[in-house]
């Protein structure tokens, strides 16, 4: 088991000198004059986390040169995608943060045809994460368990399970063993933890810059016992 955290180049000289932590999860790439990135490369395993586009719609010859050249960059054992929705089909509107597909049969087609396609031109394995999901959205067809296992039955990928994410941050602690039960955790090869606070917008718990708490531990502790095979 390894652990992890995201690279955020104002802490570069404290990531270079950390002795616990053994790998990095790239958001962005790294800027041309930082001077920690060269020491960073070196020292840690690094994942391409960024992102590449909405497997809603088929990614363009760029996004996918891009994608493969990030890979290449960070020399990354896996390439890692979000179930996520950032801007309406026809372009016209951006929604200001990702949100979960509908889970609907149509998205799921959708989904599973351009995440075959991704796959095919990478030469890593791609790792799929899924996104938190505060409100229900009536239109949809099945549950979110339903339709993610559907997803990875179809297309082989992996899966990168946000354990605060799973209890969608909205939550309270006796409802997440139950959630962590329902979802595809055989096909898990990384878990992320993170801390929750009350959010004045959504009235309501979500994750946040802060440590987790104990029930979040222990719900971490109760999903990693119950996946097969996590990495990371």
């Amino acid at each position: 088991m390894m652990v992890g955290a995201f690279y955020n180049p104002h802490l570069g000289a404290e990531l270079g000198a950390a002795s616990t932590i053994d790998h990095l999860a790239m958001a962005d790439p790294p800027a041309a004059g930082d001077r920690h990135w060269p020491a960073i490369k070196q020292r840690y395993t690094l994942l391409l986390h960024d992102y590449l586009g909405q497997l809603s719609e088929p990614l363009d010859d760029r996004a996918i040169e891009r994608a493969r050249s990030l890979a290449g960059l960070y020399d990354s054992p896996w390439v890692a995608e979000h179930f996520q929705c950032l801007h309406t089909e026809d372009g016209t509107y951006n929604l200001n943060y990702v949100f979960p597909p509908l889970y609907t049969e149509e998205f799921l087609a959708r989904f599973v045809t351009n995440a075959k396609a991704l796959k095919a031109r990478l030469d890593q394995p791609l790792v799929m994460e899924n996104i938190p999901g505060f409100f229900d959205v009536r239109a949809s067809q099945m549950p979110e368990p339903v339709w993610l296992r559907r997803f990875f039955d179809a297309t082989g990928t992996g899966s990168a399970r946000s354990a605060a994410r799973v209890a969608r941050g909205a939550l309270p602690a006796p409802h997440a063993p139950s959630l962590a039960c329902r979802v595809s955790l055989e096909h898990v090869v990384e878990v992320h933890v993170a801390g929750v606070q009350q959010d004045r917008d959504l009235e309501g718990p979500w994750i946040a810059p802060t440590a987790p708490s104990d029930a979040m531990l222990g719900f971490m502790a109760h999903a990693l016992a119950r996946c097969p095979g996590p990495r990371q």
